[in-house]
């Protein structure tokens, strides 16, 4: 038990006004760039991937910028690129001296001498270190093609259709005990894999690229009426309160896999991402795998903690699970917040896991 546990002296002061980090990569509109391939000796193989985000409030420090590429939600995702919030930088060795990024405010990440290997996503992270929770990161992604030749047949190399997906953005507020509709557009079409996340937050090892699946739908292996929508399954956290609703949109390879979740609970605040692959038959594999997100605030007034009453200890915060308040000789101290992914636990006073802990 002891293993799964937090000590309190361990937990860093509380950073303040809930911040929160949006990621833009003004090329997504179509949905990925390409090189191709010239025989003129004048060419240059250069591309850039362009990056803009906003941080409201702004932090103090600097934000950590990390470029990854490979499959969303994969913990082995190579990080090309990373600019820590203290200076430091670390380049891949397989880009040693081919990446750069010149500026912190408009990350671009600008890639020399493009090969055929570079193929892939690749995904603009920002990370602020003030925030540390799902409300602190955000990534947008972009599929590179690298075409060889001249001609269209070869490209893409390896995954043979692009997924795309567009989320609205702006943070969903609801009440507790109301319902929240997360708006997602996909192409790729009805018939393609969906997942929707949660996350990133960190498990007990200190891996910080975790993703709870909230409700997913299987792929169709083909285009045949007969086979059905496939399967969808529903996380036991949200079992009878979320629901995939799909609306055709007005052109082909359009729909919209909009969340609806019901009940919400203050354990539901924190960030989503609609995620899709293209359809099996088109030859797919998960480097094609889109996914954009959006977060999800409650708009109930937050009760205030007190002392009143109380004998002196440590308590769970009425308005956040995830922090908690000192009592002392009736002086209240806090609220400070457990590390990520812990909630509260008054009955051993230290930071536990969710599933150990009584949330409102």
């Amino acid at each position: 038990m002891l293993g799964l546990l937090v000590a309190i002296s361990a937990v860093a002061c509380y950073a303040g006004a809930l911040s929160i980090t949006n990621v833009t990569l003004p090329d997504r509109s179509a949905g990925w760039v390409y090189l191709r391939y010239s025989p003129d000796p004048t060419w240059v193989n250069r591309i850039e991937f362009r990056c803009e985000y906003s941080i409201s409030p702004a932090p103090a420090t600097p934000p950590t910028i990390t470029w990854l590429k490979g499959p969303f939600t994969d913990a082995d995702r190579l990080v090309v690129y990373k600019w820590s919030s203290s200076g430091e930088v670390y380049v891949h060795p397989e880009f040693a001296g081919r990446v750069s990024v010149p500026s912190r405010t408009r990350p671009t990440l600008v890639l020399t001498d493009a090969k055929f290997d570079d193929w892939g996503r690749y995904w603009c992270r920002v990370t602020n270190e003030e925030q540390s929770d799902e409300f602190g990161t955000d990534e947008e992604s972009l599929l590179f093609w690298y075409k060889s030749t001249v001609y269209d047949y070869d490209a893409p190399p390896r995954g043979g259709y692009s997924s795309f997906v567009e989320v609205d953005k702006t943070p969903v507020r609801v009440k507790t005990g109301g319902t929240a509709r997360l708006n997602c557009q996909g192409a790729g079409g009805p018939l393609a894999s969906i997942v929707w996340f949660k996350g990133p937050s960190c498990s007990q090892d200190g891996n910080c690229n975790v993703y709870e699946i909230v409700i997913n739908k299987t792929a169709v292996p083909q285009p045949h009426a007969i086979l059905g929508p496939g399967t969808v399954n529903v996380s036991p956290k949200y079992a009878g309160r979320a629901s995939l609703d799909f609306n055709d949109g007005p052109y082909y390879n359009v729909y919209y896999p909009d969340l609806t979740i019901t009940d919400i609970r203050p354990s539901d605040v924190g960030r989503y991402w609609c995620t899709n692959d293209a359809p099996l038959w088109y030859q797919n594999d998960l480097r094609s795998r889109d996914s954009q997100s959006v977060v999800v605030l409650l708009d109930d007034e937050a009760p205030t903690p007190s002392c009143d009453g109380k004998a002196d200890g440590m308590y769970q915060d009425p308005g956040d699970c995830s922090r908690y308040y000192t009592c002392s000789g009736s002086w209240l101290y806090g609220p400070v917040p457990c590390l990520t992914g812990l909630f509260f636990n008054e009955a051993l006073q230290v930071c536990d896991w969710p599933n150990n802990v009584a949330c409102a």
